[in-house]
């Protein structure tokens, strides 16, 4: 073979290689840039699924196996007792809720972590449940399920149905404060006396971490008592 054919020879086979491999540099730049950014890029996935999710939109439309929700239980006033309601557990969807003047039609889920905010609004698992004299605290972000919140207006009536009974508050404050220097509706929440405290962050629709929440004062109007220590 002569050394014009082989010299023809190397140059095809080097001009083959200097296509290939910048192909195969750029594509494993491409899967370690993938990698690196995969535990960046998931948060900002989710958030921006929660922020633009559709607002006020039951996703529990079946009960499942944590659901103990079926409807009311018809119980608007009385006495009851320990023995005559089930306490629900972490991540049950044991209520509704209804906020006059907004568009809150929502589920009642108890416990408020991340997961079961998207189902609907989230009782604080430190609450007490509704019919027992104290503080009752339940929340939801202020781009899905309590959007319309910061419209309630004073004396507006919410309407909550638990598996228990229905019990019914009038709005009688609003406010907005900075939970980092204020706790000041924990006051409420221990308080010899039954409210209803229903809250988001604000500004509304805030994409941003916030400190500032908006919250609700009811006072209860009807609705059965509980006492859960007989």
């Amino acid at each position: 073979m002569s050394d014009k054919k082989i010299r023809h020879g190397h140059k095809s086979k080097n001009g083959k290689s200097f296509i290939i491999l910048p192909i195969v540099f750029l594509l494993i730049g491409y899967l370690l840039f993938f990698i690196c950014l995969t535990p960046i890029l998931s948060p900002l996935v989710s958030i921006y699924e929660l922020a633009f999710s559709n607002a006020n939109v039951n996703t529990i439309v079946e009960p499942g196996e944590n659901s103990a929700f079926n409807g009311g239980s018809g119980v608007d006033n009385g006495y009851l007792t320990s023995g005559d309601i089930t306490f629900p557990s972490y991540g049950d969807h044991f209520g509704h809720i209804t906020v006059e003047g907004t568009d809150i039609d929502t589920d009642v889920i108890f416990g408020d972590d991340t997961s079961l905010l998207k189902k609907g609004a989230c009782m604080s698992y430190y609450s007490h449940i509704p019919g027992c004299g104290r503080g009752v605290l339940i929340g939801a972000h202020n781009n899905t399920y309590f959007h319309s919140l910061q419209d309630v207006q004073t004396g507006a009536l919410v309407n909550l149905s638990t598996t228990y009974g229905n019990f019914v508050y009038r709005v009688y404050l609003t406010n907005v404060i900075n939970v980092d220097t204020d706790s000041s509706y924990r006051a409420a929440l221990n308080g010899d006396k039954e409210t209803l405290i229903l809250y988001t962050c604000y500004p509304n629709n805030t994409l941003s971490l916030t400190p500032y929440r908006f919250i609700a004062y009811c006072e209860k109007v009807s609705g059965p008592h509980v006492n859960m220590y007989e």
